[in-house]
């Protein structure tokens, strides 16, 4: 199995956009042959070429919701992935799926989007069939002005989900069984609450009821309080500590840009 992702930004929020203290780019997920880009932020198109990655094999896109740190490069990441726009006559050739909110097709030009093959307008519940993998939206609870969802990925061998943005609400746990890797994103924290994302405390009974538990967990999305010139210190660490003690997960990692991780590694 070559499956693989690629951390291309483990930070999120303003902070990390402004200061690009923790990369923005979002995460490559390579998987059976096929590149898909997920969250493509700030700066995802200079990460991609930083971590030596090839732009032109990305053929799905996927933007979970319609904040900046989410999909501000997409239009780059899209127009990047062909080394031919158009033919002699500027007929436009097609490639590429773009799953994403209808929220966010309004900040993406016609241009842009004219250049995919398919674009799929989704939302948590949605389920589509891509290329023989089963790809479900799942429920998020984040902003009240914006819809979104997360992502999970029914493969033949495992299964991956990604929450995006959310904070823990019922069903939460339920949302999320029967996956072997799950990518969180963690905003804050120890007991930092947030309206609108995860900290470490809140969410650790909610990964404890996950039933089959999790074979890995990955943290990501961190914000200024977890790791930045404005946290006292790098939380980052002792929050992946702090989960191995209180959770029956077997293998806990925290992202960092540039990462690359081989999936087999997380399914033992």
């Amino acid at each position: 199995m070559n499956d693989e992702l690629v951390i291309l930004g483990s930070g999120g929020g303003r902070h990390h956009i402004r200061t690009q203290y923790r990369a923005t780019g979002g995460l490559l997920y390579k998987f059976n042959n096929i590149q898909s880009h997920i969250d493509p932020g700030p700066g995802a198109i200079v990460r991609i070429n930083q971590y030596q990655e090839d732009p032109l094999k990305t053929e799905l896109f996927i933007v979970t919701h319609g904040h900046v740190d989410h999909y501000s490069d997409l239009s780059a990441i899209i127009e990047s992935s062909r080394e031919i726009l158009h033919d002699r006559n500027y007929n436009y050739y097609k490639k590429g799926t773009l799953i994403t909110s209808t929220e966010v097709l309004k900040y993406i030009s016609d241009y842009h989007l004219n250049m995919l093959e398919e674009i799929v307008r989704f939302k948590a519940g949605d389920t589509i069939n891509y290329k023989a993998v089963r790809i479900i939206g799942t429920k998020t609870v984040h902003s009240p002005n914006n819809e979104g969802f997360g992502i999970k990925f029914e493969l033949k061998d495992y299964s991956l989900a990604f929450t995006s943005d959310t904070m823990v609400y019922d069903g939460f746990s339920e949302e999320f069984s029967g996956c072997n890797i799950l990518i969180l994103n963690l905003l804050r924290p120890d007991f930092k609450r947030c309206r609108r994302h995860l900290c470490t405390d809140e969410v650790i009974p909610y990964l404890n009821k996950i039933d089959p538990p999790l074979n890995s967990l990955i943290i990501t999305h961190f914000g200024s309080l977890m790791d930045s010139p404005r946290s006292a210190k790098n939380y980052v660490p002792n929050q992946v500590k702090k989960l191995q003690e209180n959770t029956n997960i077997k293998n806990i990692i925290a992202a960092e840009d540039g990462l690359k991780l081989r999936i087999k590694e997380f399914l033992k």
